[in-house]
């Protein structure tokens, strides 16, 4: 058994205990999102999530099926979600673990950092009266293509400003 599958298998378990407990209704929508969430990889966007669905899973679901099923799984801490740019962004993290982001503040991309170090200063960190319980830090920043496309608009501005000087 795969380590995908295995989250998945405590996944379910973990909704189906959640939904139990607050008489919510168990749909085939609202499993197959959890499947496709717990076999992708990192950060992804609504819109990414409903690109999945609709190619991979050929499952059509409404994008209010997914905002309502993904704020059902961050109520049950199977998802967390990072407010970062202009849209939300959202995670798998059935099992929580410290993390470090790099957020373009041009082009709103995010990716993780893999920094043991920082991954492990953010773990040990302790706070009086308050349990935390995902360590995340975010960086924000330029990528390296919005870093270029600066460079690039700002020679031509500068040779601009050259031309029309002379």
């Amino acid at each position: 058994m795969s380590e995908s599958t295995d989250i998945y298998s405590l996944a379910i378990q973990r909704l189906t205990e959640y939904m139990n407990g607050k008489n919510i209704r168990k749909t085939p929508e609202r499993f197959e999102i959890l499947r496709i969430i717990c076999h992708t990889q990192g950060i992804f966007s609504i819109d990414e999530l409903q690109e999945v669905m609709e190619k991979k899973a050929k499952f059509q679901v409404s994008r209010v099926t997914l905002f309502n099923t993904l704020k059902l799984l961050e109520d049950a801490s199977l998802v967390i979600k990072h407010t970062l740019t202009r849209a939300a962004h959202y995670e798998c993290c059935i099992t929580p673990h410290p993390m470090v982001c790099l957020v373009c503040q041009k082009c709103g991309m995010v990716r993780k950092l893999e920094s043991s170090k920082i991954e492990n200063w953010l773990s040990e960190q302790k706070c009086k009266q308050f349990i935390i319980t995902q360590p995340v830090l975010y960086f924000h920043g330029l990528c390296r293509s919005c870093m270029v496309k600066n460079s690039i608009r700002n020679r031509k501005a500068k040779t601009k400003t050259k031309i029309q000087k002379k």
